[in-house]
């Protein structure tokens, strides 16, 4: 089904793919509340079987801002965490508009092999037992550098996390405060997403009512997952990361080497 076909006429879409397409942005939201990350991971692969992956992106959107949002809140003292990460933030923001302006002309499949090895590496290194800290003093100068390179790489390929969470992991934050951070990184990254998707005609106002309806999803999944996350000890919360950066990771290598 082509995103053309789909935008000019919603019935395309039957009440059974709608329900999956709800169904798969549930269960992303519900690993999403977990562990603070997987929602596209998880839903686009899903709705990508009846709908095409570009429009999976586009109704997938705003419940990533939306989720985002939430988890963005998550453990109070919102004001005072952004503040604290501001040269995270900041950079990330900026980032992400130079990476979606020059993504046309740079080789994405490049970027996202990088990324993707990285990542795989740090997850490993994780599971070790031989995490990398980041000491204090450095952690000031490299923090809006990974917030830049986080953005220009998040705008580029559409995925914010890789280079965000390993240097997350590395200040080893409380697992609420991490995934409080990471809502927030994540939410700058999905807002320039779903402008640069309706500029682009892949969200049209079917497609939107469509992601609309997955906001929904997303709020039920995430409050059942969140209450979950809290019964995980801190040494299984990080391992679970771990093992999710190596399927993110090992999925952005594996589809860059196959296009």
């Amino acid at each position: 089904m082509s995103v053309e076909t789909l935008a000019s006429n919603p019935a395309d879409l039957s009440t059974l793919h709608i329900a999956l397409v709800l169904f798969a942005i549930g269960l992303g939201g519900f690993v999403k509340g977990f562990i603070g990350l997987g929602l596209p991971l998880i839903a686009i692969p899903i709705m990508s079987t009846v709908i095409d992956p570009r429009t999976s992106v586009a109704i997938l959107a705003l419940p990533m801002i939306v989720s985002n949002l939430v988890q963005a809140r998550t453990g109070g003292h919102v004001l005072t965490t952004a503040y604290a990460f501001r040269w995270l933030l900041i950079p990330l923001a900026c980032g992400s508009a130079i990476g979606t302006m020059i993504i046309t002309g740079i080789p994405v499949d490049y970027a996202k092999a990088i990324v993707g090895g990285i990542v795989v590496a740090f997850a490993l290194l994780t599971l070790s037992g031989k995490q990398p800290v980041i000491p204090s003093g450095m952690d000031r100068i490299a923090r809006p550098a990974i917030g830049m390179f986080g953005g220009i790489i998040g705008g580029m390929t559409s995925f914010f996390g890789p280079p965000v969470i390993p240097y997350l992991m590395s200040l080893q934050l409380e697992k609420t405060r991490f995934v409080q951070v990471m809502g927030m990184a994540f939410m700058i990254g999905s807002i320039p997403l779903l402008i640069g998707m309706i500029v682009k005609g892949f969200a049209p106002p079917n497609v939107l009512l469509i992601s609309v309806a997955g906001v929904a999803a997303v709020f039920a999944s995430m409050y059942i997952g969140g209450l979950l996350r809290n019964r995980v000890p801190q040494a299984l919360f990080m391992k679970l990361i771990a093992v999710m950066l190596i399927i993110i990771g090992g999925r952005m290598l594996w589809f860059s080497l196959m296009s």
